[in-house]
């Protein structure tokens, strides 16, 4: 084996580490899109079938089998809540910190159970967020966790 792939083996135990520590610390995960659970394995699929119609030698069998577990890493990427703030991406663990959000707009859909949440920080919106967890539950934990200053929006659709 050579050592760039000694190397990419190094990195994806350490990001398959890093992925899990991350989602083990989330509270509240968002909901993910389904089409994700449809097109990562069919790619990590076909690159280890182009891998193998290659006839590789070890090293390229490794390698493909690699690339294949990056693939596969796109699952266990999480994002939602922690209890210091948000996590918007997996490799930013340090996310959004509670202290930092001034406003936080929740919103439920007539007949839906998930909850969308969109935040404020320094005037800038961040990036909508669903959740599959009730207002009864979120808006509690939310509200322990922000400042004293910074506002709660709730928004239903009438019955």
């Amino acid at each position: 084996m050579s050592v760039f792939t000694v190397l990419l083996f190094v990195f994806v135990v350490v990001m398959f580490l890093f992925l899990w520590l991350v989602r083990r610390e989330i509270i509240y995960k968002t909901i993910r899109n389904r089409w994700v659970y449809l097109v990562v394995p069919f790619l990590a699929v076909l690159v280890i079938w182009f891998t193998l119609i290659s006839q590789p030698t070890m090293d390229e069998l490794a390698k493909g089998f690699l690339a294949a577990m990056i693939f596969i890493s796109f699952l266990l990427d999480s994002r939602g809540i922690t209890d210091e703030g948000l996590v918007l991406n997996s490799f930013d663990k340090r996310g959004v910190p509670f202290s930092e959000i001034n406003k936080i707009v929740l919103y439920q859909p007539k007949g839906s159970k998930e909850v969308k949440m969109n935040f404020f920080r320094n005037g800038w919106r961040g990036p909508l967020l669903k959740f599959s967890v009730s207002l009864e539950e979120l808006v509690p934990f939310l509200s322990q966790r922000l400042n004293e200053d910074a506002e709660i929006d709730i928004m239903i659709d009438p019955e």
